[in-house]
C-alpha cells in the first residue's frame, strides 16, 4: 500500500496537501520537513499527518530534507492551535516558526564551538612553503585561545586550521567560558525568597506566575535562582526579552551566572541562528535568551520559560500572523506541563485580570534591596509657560542644580527628529506626505530633510513655501534632536548622549553608551521610549518626562496603559543607588484622574482606576476582541469590502463595530479601514471569525488581515 503524507507548504495556504512517498524514501514522521513538487516548481513543507487513502492522484514527494523530525511534539499541535486561534494559514504558521536557512531546506551546523590554541614550546615548527599556515599558527600564538566565532570574524580559513591540528601544531577544545561566572550567594529578600519558592513548588507541572516587581527590586535575580534548579534537573531554559539589541544587561546577567548561554534575535546571522535554534532541539543549549520568534524554538527537554518585561508592545508580531509572544508562551508551557514566569514592574491589564481570576498565581517585589529608595515624583504643570524646545525654565533649572550636584539627568521625549511638523509662518502650510496622512519630521541629523516614519519617504528642505511662496519657514515643535541642540547650548560643558532609532542601531553601541554613563558621575541622557527597556543607570537622580499628556487623552483605549508603563519604567531609571531619585513630569493636564492615580498610588493605583474604567465600558480584558484591518488603493472599494466582511459576521454572541478610518487613514497610498468584532464569550468569537477568515483568499486588490488581541487599534 502506498504511504500518503499531509504536507503544509510553507506559503500562506489554508490547505494542507496529499503527497505519495517513494519506495526509496523514508519519512520520519510528523514534524519533519520535505522538499515536494508544487505548481511548476517545488516547495519546502512540514509533514503534519498520514493518511490511508486521497480522492487525488497524488505526486510523490521529491526528498526528505530530516533524518528525524525538526519539529517536536508540542510545536506541531502549538502551530495548529496558533491557526486555530489566530484565524491564519497554517502553511504561513510553520514558515512563521523557522528560521530562514530552516525555510530553504538547509541543514544545521551543530558541531560545538571550540577554542583554538598552539601546541609545545614556543618556537615555530619548521612551515616550509606553508606560508598561510605559518601565519595563522602565529596569530593563535599571539592571541590564542580562540573561539570559532572569532576565528571566522578574522577570516581565518577552516582548512588552513585542519591542516595545522593533523600536524599536531595546535589543538581545539570544546569552548565553556568560566572567566566571568557570577556567584550566587547573593541573599535573596523575603520577597524574592517567596517568589522563587512558589515557582518552584511547581516544578513539572503548568502553572503560570506573575512576578509584579517595581524597578530595580530584584526581578532578574529571582529568573537566575529558578533557573539554578531547571538546570540542575538537567533541563533547559528560554528567557524571552523584548529588544535583545537594546538591552545587553539582562543578557550579561545570564551570561556572567551561566556558562552556556545563547541569544537569538534578529542582528544573529541567519546560518548561526538556524544552528542555534537547531542545537536547542537536541539538547546542546542550556538557556537560550531571545526575542518574540524564540518562543518557537524546539527544545529536548524544556523546564521552565521566563517573559520578562511581558507587557511590552514588541512581544506582538504586527505583520503576517500577528501573535502575542506572550500568550503563546503561556500556551507552550500548559502543552509541556511546565512553569511560566511573566515579569513586569508594569504589568499588563490581561495579566492582572488572569491573576485575580485565578489562573496565575501573583508575586510582588515591593522595595529595592539595599537602602536604595524609590524616586519622587513632581507633576509641573505647565499651562501658560513658555518652553524651550519643550522644557519649562524651572525644569531647566532642576536640571542644572542636579549636574551641579553630579547626578546624570534622564529626558524623555517620544518623539524622534528635530521637529514634529514644518510650517510656513505667513500662510500656515504644513509640510505632508504625499504618501501618507501625516506631517513630514524635519531631521537635522545627519542630513537636514523632512522624513516620514511611516513610508521612509525623504525630501530635502523647500527654499520656499508651496502655497504662498513665502520664505519664511519653520520647523515646529520638539524631537529629540532639537532638546539635544538646547541643551547643548545651555550646557556646553556637559557630556549629552541621545537615544533613538536614529542614533542607536546595535547592542555594541548601547552597550558602549552603558559603559560611559557608568563610569561617569555627571551627563545628560536624552531619548525616546528606548531608554525604558531595563537599562540600569545608577548615576541617574532626576528623570523628567517632557509629554504624558498625548497618551493619556489617546483615542485608543490602550493609550493610558501604555503611557502609564512608559512613565514608570523611564522613571525607575532614577535614583537605583544610594541617592534618591526625582521624577518631573510635565503637564498641560495635571488633574488627569490617570496622571493623579499613577504619582499619588503608583501603577497600583492606576491599576486599580484604569481596571474599573475598562470594566465599566466592557473593553479588554472585560472582553474579547479582534481587529478587523483592510487597505487598499480605493477608498469606497475598501470600505465596501470591510462592510461586506462585517455584514458575513453572525450576529450570534458578539458585537459589532465599524467600518471605520484608522487614525491615519492612507499610508504608503493605501487607504486604511477597520472594523471591530467583540464578545464576552471567546469561543463566540472564535466562531464569528471562522465564518470570515477564508475570504481573504478572495481579494487580490485589498490587503487585510484579522487581528486577534489587538494591542492598538491602529
Amino acid at each position: 500500500m502506498t504511504e500518503i503524507i499531509k504536507v503544509a507548504v510553507l506559503r500562506p495556504l489554508w490547505n494542507t496537501y496529499d503527497y505519495k512517498i517513494p519506495a526509496d524514501l523514508d519519512v520520519p514522521g510528523k514534524g519533519a520537513r520535505v522538499r515536494v513538487p508544487f505548481g511548476p516548481a517545488s516547495a519546502v513543507g512540514v509533514v503534519v499527518g498520514k493518511s490511508m487513502a486521497s480522492n487525488y492522484d497524488l505526486k510523490p514527494i521529491d526528498a526528505v530534507l530530516d533524518v528525524e523530525p525538526i519539529f517536536s511534539n508540542d510545536l506541531m499541535k502549538l502551530g495548529e492551535w496558533m491557526a486555530s486561534y489566530y484565524h491564519h494559514p497554517i502553511g504561513s504558521v510553520f514558515e512563521t516558526f523557522l528560521p530562514a536557512f530552516a525555510r530553504r531546506g538547509k541543514q544545521p551546523d551543530l558541531s560545538v564551538e571550540q577554542n583554538w590554541n598552539v601546541v609545545g614550546s614556543s618556537s615555530p615548527p619548521e612551515f616550509k612553503n606553508a606560508v598561510r599556515q605559518k601565519e595563522v599558527w602565529e596569530f593563535l600564538k599571539g592571541f590564542g585561545p580562540i573561539s570559532d566565532t572569532e576565528l571566522a570574524a578574522n577570516k581565518i580559513p577552516r582548512a588552513v586550521l585542519k591542516a595545522l591540528l593533523k600536524k599536531g601544531w595546535v589543538e581545539a577544545h570544546e569552548a565553556v567560558d568560566e572567566s566571568h561566572r557570577e556567584s550566587s550567594d547573593l541573599s535573596l529578600t523575603s520577597e524574592q525568597s517567596v517568589a522563587v519558592r512558589t515557582v518552584l513548588d511547581t516544578m513539572g507541572r503548568y502553572s503560570t506566575h506573575l512576578l509584579e516587581g517595581v524597578t530595580g527590586s530584584g526581578k532578574t535575580e529571582v529568573y537566575l535562582r529558578v533557573l539554578e534548579q531547571v538546570l540542575a534537573r538537567g533541563q533547559q531554559a528560554l528567557v524571552l526579552v523584548p529588544e535583545i539589541s537594546l538591552t545587553p544587561q539582562t543578557t550579561d546577567r545570564f551570561e556572567r551566572r551561566f556558562p552556556d548561554v545563547h541569544s537569538l534575535h534578529s542582528m544573529v546571522p541567519d546560518g548561526k541562528r538556524f544552528n542555534t535554534w537547531a542545537k536547542c532541539g537536541k539538547g546542546m543549549v542550556s538557556v537560550l535568551v531571545g526575542t518574540r520568534s524564540s518562543v518557537f524554538t524546539p527544545f529536548k527537554d524544556l523546564g521552565v520559560i521566563v517573559v520578562d518585561e511581558e507587557h511590552d508592545a514588541s512581544f506582538k508580531q504586527t505583520e503576517s500572523l500577528r501573535y502575542s509572544a506572550r500568550d503563546v508562551a503561556v500556551m507552550r508551557a500548559r502543552e509541556l506541563g511546565i512553569p511560566c514566569i511573566l515579569g513586569s514592574a508594569t504589568p499588563s491589564l490581561e495579566s492582572v485580570s488572569n491573576c485575580e481570576k485565578g489562573l496565575y498565581s501573583r508575586s510582588r517585589l515591593s522595595h529595592r534591596p539595599g537602602t536604595a529608595e524609590m524616586p519622587e515624583f513632581h507633576v509641573h504643570d505647565i499651562r501658560g509657560q513658555v518652553l524651550t524646545s519643550g522644557m519649562s525654565e524651572p525644569l531647566l533649572q532642576n536640571i542644572e542644580k542636579h549636574l551641579k550636584s553630579n547626578g546624570q539627568v534622564l529626558i524623555l521625549i517620544n518623539r524622534r527628529g528635530y521637529s514634529p511638523s514644518f510650517f510656513c509662518t505667513e500662510c500656515g502650510w504644513r509640510a505632508r506626505c504625499e504618501s501618507c496622512e501625516v506631517n513630514l519630521v524635519w531631521h537635522e541629523i545627519p542630513v537636514p530633510g523632512l522624513h516620514c516614519h511611516h513610508c521612509l519617504r525623504r525630501v530635502p528642505r523647500p527654499t520656499t513655501c508651496p502655497e504662498c511662496h513665502s520664505s519664511l519657514l519653520t520647523p515646529r515643535g520638539a524631537g529629540t534632536q532639537r532638546v539635544e541642540a538646547t541643551l547643548r547650548e545651555r550646557f556646553p560643558t556637559e557630556p549629552i548622549y541621545r537615544v533613538d532609532r536614529d542614533e542607536i542601531k546595535t547592542h555594541r553601541q548601547m552597550s558602549n553608551l552603558y559603559r560611559k554613563l557608568r563610569d561617569s558621575s555627571n551627563g545628560i541622557l536624552i531619548g525616546t521610549q528606548m531608554l525604558a527597556k531595563g537599562h540600569h543607570f545608577p548615576n541617574v537622580t532626576l528623570v523628567a518626562v517632557l509629554s504624558a499628556d498625548g497618551g493619556f487623552l489617546s483615542t485608543d483605549f490602550r493609550g493610558p496603559e501604555r503611557t502609564a508603563q512608559l512613565i514608570v519604567q523611564v522613571a525607575g531609571r532614577a535614583g537605583r543607588a544610594e541617592r534618591r531619585g526625582e521624577v518631573w513630569i510635565q503637564s498641560y493636564d495635571p488633574d488627569n484622574p490617570n496622571l493623579q492615580s499613577l504619582v499619588e498610588h503608583g501603577y497600583p493605583g492606576f491599576l486599580s482606576s484604569e481596571m474599573a474604567l475598562r470594566r465599566e465600558a466592557r473593553v479588554p480584558p472585560f472582553s474579547h476582541w479582534a481587529v478587523i484591518r483592510a487597505a487598499g488603493q480605493v477608498v469606497d472599494e475598501t470600505v465596501a469590502f470591510i462592510k461586506r466582511i462585517m455584514d458575513a459576521v453572525p450576529e450570534s454572541g458578539v458585537g459589532k463595530m465599524g467600518p471605520v478610518a484608522a487614525p491615519i487613514e492612507r499610508i504608503d497610498n493605501r487607504f486604511r479601514f477597520q472594523g471591530v468584532v467583540h464578545s464576552t464569550s471567546r469561543q463566540s468569537l472564535r466562531r464569528a471569525l471562522a465564518s470570515i477568515e477564508r475570504e481573504r483568499t478572495k481579494s487580490k486588490r485589498i490587503r487585510w488581515s484579522i487581528d486577534v488581541d489587538p494591542t492598538e487599534i491602529l
